[in-house]
Order: structure tokens, then C-alpha cells, then sequence
């Protein structure tokens, strides 16, 4: 399977706009479809093999995610056609911006054989001494150029995406990529995960509006360590690099060479699949669905108890001060509790009589909009708690 030969082209019959290394986009007229495929990519290559379910998980994860951080993005709608529903969703057109946006709050990855080669990254000097896997003094930005199919990503300072979008542009998303990683570090942090890093795109609307698009915080475009596991020295990955190991220690391949790279043995497929499905059902609480009856967003929407429990969570904006929070984190450090950082919340509790209908859960949105968080300094989720009366 190439990124030529798109994989839905056939029962969609739309028009395909771009086949990349792993997503394809239809035209809608004045919107795109967005299809995650099953196709994985390693060191600039599409590979022949595929693994089932992934574009699903993908898509499932970002929506998840896009809830989760309350910040301007580009979907539309997961409204799809049943060929590929769980794993589209409708998008606006953007002027996508020509650069690959990557956080690092740990240092691993092509950033880590920088840092071997010239103590630095992408530009930006770090402290001598530090491992493959250690926690940053703080996160930094390090940008990347987008490069076409089959080429190489090569990491740039953000002197070079200046000359390539303008100061401007090149502030704003700096800006919007730490506060994405900021406030996704604490959320996987609360759920077993450390988040090394992440690569994040950005494109702009019509009136210059610059807003997060494609993918965000899977396993494809993020790198998720075991907390635990690495607490204790050891780097226990969630994302490709197991396959990428796969393929550079074991195969017999050489990256380097122009031949393309072997096909994945069935195990080493059932364990990328793994854990895939893990850090979704770890970040998200929930099971992992494929069909077109998956919901839209993790949150259920089928018949729940005669009277359940809908929790709406309301946080500041990562960008908004919260001073009771920042209270509560200086007052755990001088109690000795390192390396926590509280954010305070509001957490309502709402019971519904009768089923939790889509429209429903939509209704306690717009109420949650109107009444329970100020949006223009808050975020907020909507969730069904299992266990209800």
C-alpha cells in the first residue's frame, strides 16, 4: 500500500484533494473529509503492513483530545459516511501553515542525537549532562520542516520558520504549542503517562485566525512513556517506536539504503495494535469501539441507567491565570511534594432522568456554555460516570 493508492478513494467516491502517509482528504465543496487509514509510516516510509483499527483510534483520540483542551481547531462535524465512520471527521479548509510545530518537555527521540551531536535542539542550548528520557528544565519549541512523502522532516531553528511564515506567525504558534503541550503533559501525567513530546499542525482561516488542526496527541504524531516505568529508568514506549525499533534493530533492514522496508510480522503488528488501543483506553476511561455506531466523542451515548450521573468538569485555560491553584502548588512544594502543579476546577454533577440521548448530552453542553463556564477563560468537559442511580 502506497500513499498513491488511497485506500477509500473507491467507496466514497468523492474527490480526493491529498493522500499523505497516512491520512486522506476528500473535498465537501467549502469543507474537507478528513479518513485516518490503517496505514503506519517508519523513518519517511510507508509500510506495506497495516495496522487494524489504528485510524480509528487516531481520530477517536484527537476528538477526544480537541474536547479535553477547549482550544480553536478545525473540526466541523463527525456527521461521515458509514464507509468510514470512527475514523473521519469534517473539517474546515485552512491555509495550512508549513511547519511541523514539536514540543519537548523530555528529551528523547531525533532531538536526543541532536543534543549528542551539539549539546542542543533545534537551536536551543540545554544543560550538559542529561540522558535519553530526562525531563527538560522547562519545555522547549522545536520546529521542523514539513516534508513531502517519502522525505525527510529535518529540524530547524525558529529563526528559519520566522524567514518561512513571519514573526508573527511564528510567535503565535510557539505560543499555542506550549500552552497545547502545557496543559496535555498534566492530563496524561494524571493518567499513568509521560508525554515526551508532541507534533502539533496549524493552519489559518480566511480572516487570519490561526487554529489547531489535523491530527493532536496520538500515538503517531506524540511520544507516550510508562510514568511508572520511566520513574524508575526505564523508557517504556506507547507510540510507533516500538515498530521503528523493530525495523532498525531486528529486521535486518537498513533505513539508510534505498531499499524500501520488510514487511511487519504478525507480532510485531499485534503489539503496535496494543498499544495503540492502550494509551487511547488509558487516556480516555474507555473502551475502544470501531463501527458506525461509535459516538462522536468517548462519552456514550446509548441507554444508560434509568437515572445517571453526568459530570460537567470546568478548568481555567491553560493561558489564564489561576492564582488558587498556583497557591495550592507552592504551598505541596514547601511541604516537600515536589513536581506537582494543581490547577483548581469546578466539577458539577448533574442527574438526568431517562436516557442519555446525544441531543440530551447536546443539551447539557449549551447549558454548561450558558450557565456553568465562562468560555471565554474556561474549558469544560461533559461526561457520563458509570455507577449511576
Amino acid at each position: 500500500m502506497s500513499a498513491s493508492d488511497p485506500q477509500f478513494l473507491s467507496v466514497l467516491g468523492l474527490p480526493l484533494v491529498h493522500a499523505g502517509k497516512v491520512r486522506e482528504l476528500y473535498d465537501l465543496g467549502n469543507r474537507l473529509l478528513m479518513v485516518a487509514t490503517d496505514n503506519v509510516s517508519a523513518f519517511d516510509h510507508v509500510l506495506d503492513s497495516r495496522i487494524d483499527d489504528k485510524g480509528a483510534v487516531l481520530t477517536q483520540l484527537s476528538l477526544w483530545w480537541f474536547d479535553q483542551l477547549g482550544v480553536e481547531n478545525h473540526i466541523l462535524s463527525t456527521d461521515v459516511p458509514d464507509a468510514v465512520a470512527g475514523r473521519a471527521m469534517v473539517c474546515e479548509k485552512l491555509a495550512m501553515l508549513p511547519v511541523e510545530c514539536v514540543a519537548r518537555g523530555h528529551l528523547t527521540g531525533s532531538g536526543w542525537l541532536e543534543y549528542q551531536a551539539t549539546g542542543s535542539v533545534c537551536g536551543v542550548p540545554l544543560p550538559d549532562g542529561l540522558t535519553d528520557g530526562a525531563r527538560l528544565p522547562e519545555p522547549i519549541f522545536t520546529p521542523a520542516t514539513k516534508a513531502a512523502v517519502g522525505e525527510h522532516d529535518e529540524n530547524v531553528t525558529f529563526d528559519e520558520i520566522v524567514q518561512a511564515i513571519g514573526r508573527d506567525d511564528a510567535e503565535a504558534v510557539r505560543e499555542k504549542t506550549l500552552a497545547v503541550y502545557a496543559k496535555a503533559e498534566a492530563i496524561a501525567r494524571g493518567r499513568g503517562f509521560i508525554l515526551a513530546d508532541t507534533k502539533l499542525e496549524f493552519g489559518k482561516r480566511a480572516d487570519g485566525t490561526i487554529v489547531l488542526a489535523d491530527e493532536v496527541l496520538t500515538p503517531d504524531s506524540s511520544r507516550f512513556f510508562d510514568a511508572d516505568a520511566w520513574a524508575q529508568g526505564r523508557l517504556e514506549s506507547f507510540d510507533k517506536q516500538y515498530l521503528r525499533d523493530w525495523l532498525r534493530n531486528q529486521s535486518g533492514w537498513d533505513k539508510d539504503s534505498a531499499t524500501p522496508p520488510p514487511p511487519l510480522p504478525s507480532e510485531v503488528v499485534a503489539a503496535t495494535r496494543s498499544r495503540y488501543l492502550e494509551v487511547f483506553e488509558r487516556l480516555t476511561g474507555k473502551a475502544f469501539a470501531t463501527g458506525p455506531d461509535v459516538p462522536a466523542s468517548p462519552v456514550p451515548t446509548d441507554r444508560i441507567a434509568a437515572m445517571a450521573r453526568v459530570v460537567v468538569d470546568v478548568m481555567p485555560k491553560p493561558e489564564i491565570l489561576d492564582p488558587q491553584g498556583k497557591a495550592v502548588t507552592q504551598a505541596l512544594g514547601r511541604m516537600g511534594y515536589e513536581g506537582l502543579t494543581v490547577r483548581q476546577g469546578k466539577r458539577f454533577e448533574i442527574e438526568v432522568a431517562g436516557e442519555a440521548t446525544p441531543e440530551r448530552l447536546a443539551q447539557i453542553r449549551t447549558a454548561a456554555k450558558a450557565l456553568l463556564a465562562n468560555t471565554v477563560i474556561e474549558s469544560f468537559d461533559v461526561r457520563v460516570e458509570s455507577g449511576g442511580q
